[in-house]
């Protein structure tokens, strides 16, 4: 799912980052918006993409030129909000690049297929259980932290191999058989981690989980 050092056509990069330079400027906006409301999550903020940076250091290449890790997308997103999960994730990707090397043009492509489809699918999950499930506090870790997690990185992969695929000539009926199953395992992964680190947090520090709602999922029934 790495797609740092992929020699992507001029006009792949163009589109990646016209995406990116509308998308960020509107990210980091709402995240400012929110700045006040948003002053007691700053632990889990910095913890968040310190945590994230590690996931992405953890990784592992298969056939000699893919590489795949986890992503930590979605725990950033239901930690801190959408707005400043996209924020986030654009630090974790430039630390990333300066730590480990690769093509700096390659930046927005990163972010888009690994940090925005993750987090918006995470979002989008959440969103989906606000409005057709049960308040209910399992609704929330399960669905949404364990289920949305695993979805986020499935789909954030899938799209990856796909621009994998593409950008290099690639088979994709090839590249989907061969690299699609390793996506199960480390959504599984994914999902057993975020599920657990968020229900900790829901327990022990409510107010460093900005999407979790005490009114909604543990009032009286």
């Amino acid at each position: 799912m790495d797609l740092s050092n992929i020699a992507f056509p001029a006009e792949w990069t163009f589109a990646f980052w016209v995406v990116a330079l509308l998308v960020l400027p509107v990210a980091v906006m709402m995240a400012k918006r929110n700045a006040q409301t948003s002053y007691a999550i700053t632990p889990a903020w910095h913890g968040g993409i310190a945590t994230c940076v590690l996931l992405w250091s953890l990784q592992a290449t298969v056939s000699g030129n893919f590489t795949f890790h986890l992503l930590g997308m979605a725990g950033l997103t239901l930690a801190l909000g959408a707005p400043l999960a996209l924020v986030s994730a654009a630090v974790v990707v430039a630390v990333h690049l300066l730590i480990h090397g690769g093509a700096w043009q390659n930046f927005a492509a990163v972010w888009v297929t690994l940090g925005v489809t993750a987090i918006a699918v995470s979002w989008l999950t959440l969103r989906v259980a606000e409005r057709f499930l049960a308040p209910n506090f399992f609704i929330y870790i399960f669905v949404v932290a364990f289920f949305g997690t695993a979805l986020s990185l499935a789909v954030a992969g899938l799209l990856s191999i796909t621009v994998f695929a593409l950008a290099t000539d690639a088979p994709l009926t090839h590249m989907l058989s061969n690299y699609a199953p390793y996506l199960l395992q480390l959504g599984f992964g994914e999902a057993a981690l975020t599920g657990m680190i968020v229900t900790i947090g829901v327990v022990y520090r409510p107010q460093w989980v900005a999407t979790f709602d005490d009114a909604r999922y543990l009032k009286p029934r």
